[in-house]
């Protein structure tokens, strides 16, 4: 093997290396944090002009455990009194037509670019802060959000846990 041969090889080496690393940034790719914003903001657009998204794409947004639990069948309890709705994104008692200002989006925890990662996303709502804890994974660039935790504790996966019996 002369040189040239043996500095094609070796950089056809590097490329391939280079190629299997994971990147985002230098791809163009959406962090985790990115993805969340993104979707929070488009969510409280959405829900002012009172125009949700199609089932297709809001279940699209969801990881595949959390998209099985929401479509379980559900067991309502008979003496279950009827309370606030739930608003998947932002919480109980935020009804469509809502003005909600999203703020801060930032890491609370995790790896935000290789996931997963939980991210806190402060909103306003009737002129009151909230926090909201959203858990996101997945594969490279295909982020899922795996659970929602609002301020008042209660979780999107412990609401369909407890009307599916899962």
């Amino acid at each position: 093997m002369n040189r040239r041969q043996f500095v094609f090889a070796m950089s056809g080496a590097v490329t391939l290396l280079a190629a299997t690393q994971p990147g985002r940034a230098e791809c163009g790719g959406v962090s985790i944090r990115e993805f969340v914003e993104t979707t929070y903001y488009k969510q409280a657009r959405l829900l002012a002009a009172k125009t949700p998204l199609s089932n297709e794409d809001f279940y699209a947004l969801f990881s595949p455990g959390m998209r099985r639990l929401m479509h379980a069948p559900r067991q309502y309890p008979k003496n279950q009194t009827m309370g606030p709705l739930l608003n998947a994104f932002f919480g109980w008692g935020v009804l469509p037509g809502a003005e909600i200002r999203v703020g801060k989006v930032e890491r609370h925890s995790g790896e935000e670019d290789l996931g997963p990662a939980t991210i806190r996303v402060e909103i306003e709502y009737r002129g009151e802060p909230h926090k909201i804890l959203v858990h996101v994974v997945g594969p490279g660039e295909d982020w899922r959000i795996a659970n929602i935790i609002y301020d008042s504790g209660k979780s999107l996966i412990e609401h369909y846990r407890s009307i599916t019996g899962g």
